[in-house]
C-alpha cells in the first residue's frame, strides 16, 4: 500500500512543537516547491535555518528523547 503523504503547514508546526526542526524544514521546503511565491513558507524556512542556541538545545533534547524511547522499546521487547 502506498504511504499517504499529507504535507501541510500544520504538520510542519507540529514538528516544530515536537522539536523536529529538520522535519519541519523539509515539509516547508516541499510546500514551497509547490507554491514558490509563498512568503510564509520562505519565512519559516529562514527561521528554521538559523542555528540559534535554542535550536541546538532542541536538537540535543530530541536526540536524547529518541535514544530513551529506543532503550525503552528494547527493554519491552526483551
Amino acid at each position: 500500500m502506498e504511504k499517504l503523504k499529507l504535507l501541510t503547514s500544520t504538520l510542519a508546526e507540529i514538528y516544530i512543537r515536537q522539536g523536529h526542526l529538520d522535519k519541519a524544514k523539509e515539509v516547508y521546503e516541499k510546500l514551497l516547491s509547490r507554491d514558490a511565491g509563498n512568503t510564509l513558507y520562505k519565512g519559516r524556512i529562514s527561521l528554521l535555518e538559523r542555528d540559534t542556541p535554542e535550536h541546538k538545545r532542541l536538537r540535543v533534547l530530541t536526540q536524547l528523547l529518541k535514544r530513551l524511547e529506543e532503550q525503552r522499546d528494547e527493554r519491552e521487547t526483551n
